[in-house]
């Protein structure tokens, strides 16, 4: 997305409002400390636990601030996570930024913490970003592209995909990822046991409830 359009995405949808985006200074745009991220996170977690739902002002901001590109990677590293963890109350805003830094993040390991938010998030439109991700450059991201078509992969383009990756792969623990991801999908496309939809956090939690209704 262009740094407008997430600015439009974080601040909010009317005109006014990115009109005063777009004719705002960089300079200008918040740069969060770790610490300062970490004041956020436990606000946005005090006003979920009172009862709040949606976004917050404090994920607006931690959102703003993985959109700027800006910012220490450590600082950025919890922000993407924490938003991975939101179970969807930031939705498309928080999706589109978290999706914008697993494909733009410079360091891989940031492209792997969003890929890893993607994950948590367990929103379907994560596939089509996991495929293209398969030829990342980093082995950290193609894993995790992996992990997460394994998760949310539907389809026998998806499955093809996965194949084709893992005969180029040279990498041992991706072509094993790729592998156990195309078994995955095309056993839940068969609709057999062994294809569980959903990041493990939802596997888990959908299991208990099963386990508490038996």
């Amino acid at each position: 997305y262009p740094d407008d359009r997430l600015a439009a995405l974080v601040h909010g949808s009317n005109a006014a409002e990115r009109r005063k985006l777009q004719a705002a200074d960089p300079e200008d745009t918040e740069v969060l400390s770790l610490e300062l991220v970490d004041r956020l996170m436990d606000e946005d977690a005090e006003s979920e636990a009172d009862g709040t739902t949606g976004l917050t002002d404090a994920l607006r901001r931690l959102a703003a601030f993985v959109a700027s590109g800006q910012g220490q990677p450590g600082a950025r590293r919890n922000a993407i996570a924490y938003l991975g963890g939101t179970a969807g109350r930031g939705g498309d805003l928080v999706f589109d930024v978290i999706a914008s830094a697993f494909k733009n993040e410079r360091a891989a390991g940031l492209r792997r913490t969003a890929g890893d938010a993607l994950s948590d998030l367990g929103d379907e439109r994560a596939a089509g970003l996991a495929t293209a991700a398969l030829a990342d450059r980093s082995t950290l991201v193609r894993w995790r592209a992996a992990r997460i078509l394994g998760e949310l992969g539907e389809g026998v383009a998806v499955t093809a995909a996965l194949k084709q990756a893992q005969f180029d792969e040279k990498a041992f623990e991706c072509a094993f990822e790729m592998k156990d991801a195309a078994r995955k999908v095309a056993l839940r496309s068969e609709g057999r046991d062994g294809g569980a939809r959903g990041p493990m956090w939802k596997q888990i939690q959908d299991g208990l409830a099963e386990g508490d209704a038996a």
